[in-house]
């Protein structure tokens, strides 16, 4: 196996965080497939092991580039991100293929983890090459999705492969956010949380603060002493309170509630 150094990371909390879906735990590390590409990697410390890919493509799908350091020190001066930060330090932001998490998070309407995992490795083995993710012109139809028991969903991801199939999905890098949401939200079926996740994850607009149920949940609570607010009104607030790495935050906010709510309490101050 080759190896890098891999300061302020962790594989854990960044592969198991629910922002990304095609890995499983092998040994004392990880299978991880994104697009045609399947590599092994484990954490030692801090050094990254891996094999079935090169240190640039590790460390570009990482982002190891990112200054974690600067990030949690321009977060840390929020009371109710200090803990969370913490207990879940070296998570990072993927990169992901961008077709790949636009049909992952078309799936996440309704859904939960488990099942969202299911139906990515249930296309992938329907369609194309696998274990290879199926590019938009290998998609099914939406009858042969509806035969996957993707429901609903299947309508919108067949629309939208036949609008990725020119490409467009790879032209949004580098854009403004707000472009970025703008051209995506054309697709059938993509509405602001998914829009959000995608500009997240794969065309790294950090400022880019997804509201699912756990988030809006969770920000009521913490910065809204439980009243109401609404999906813009949480999404503007973020923006302004954490500014550029509003994405981290609301990564680090949404694993804590979604692990405290799996064990049926509250997030705890501190990890047990």
């Amino acid at each position: 196996m080759k190896s890098i150094p891999c300061p302020w990371f962790s594989l854990r909390h960044t592969l198991e965080s629910g922002q990304f879906f095609r890995w499983r735990r092998l040994g004392e590390g990880y299978e991880v497939i994104r697009r045609d590409r399947v590599f092994r990697v484990r954490q030692e410390g801090d050094r990254l092991r891996f094999e079935g890919a090169d240190a640039d493509f590790i460390r570009h799908f990482f982002a190891l580039d990112h200054d974690l350091p600067a990030i949690h020190a321009a977060l840390e001066g929020d009371p109710v991100l200090r803990d969370p930060l913490e207990r879940y330090r070296g998570l990072r932001i993927l990169r992901q293929d961008p077709w790949e998490c636009v049909a992952a998070f078309l799936t996440s309407m309704a859904s939960n983890i488990p099942r969202i995992t299911r139906n990515v490795e249930d296309m992938a083995a329907a369609f194309g090459t696998p274990p290879a993710f199926p590019r938009p012109e290998q998609m099914g139809t939406e009858t042969q999705l509806r035969a996957l028991r993707l429901g609903f969903r299947a309508r919108y991801l067949a629309a939208a492969a036949g609008l990725a199939r020119d490409g467009r999905l790879d032209r949004l890098a580098g854009r403004p956010h707000e472009e970025v949401r703008a051209e995506l939200m054309e697709i059938p079926g993509i509405a602001e949380k998914v829009a959000d996740c995608v500009a997240l994850f794969a065309c790294g607009r950090l400022e880019s603060f997804p509201v699912d149920t756990w988030v809006r949940k969770t920000m009521r609570r913490l910065y809204f002493r439980n009243r109401r607010a609404t999906d813009l009104r949480i999404r503007e607030f973020a923006r302004r309170r954490f500014g550029p790495y509003a994405g981290y935050a609301q990564q680090v906010l949404f694993i804590a509630a979604r692990e405290a709510g799996v064990r049926g309490s509250r997030p705890a101050a501190r990890p047990a």
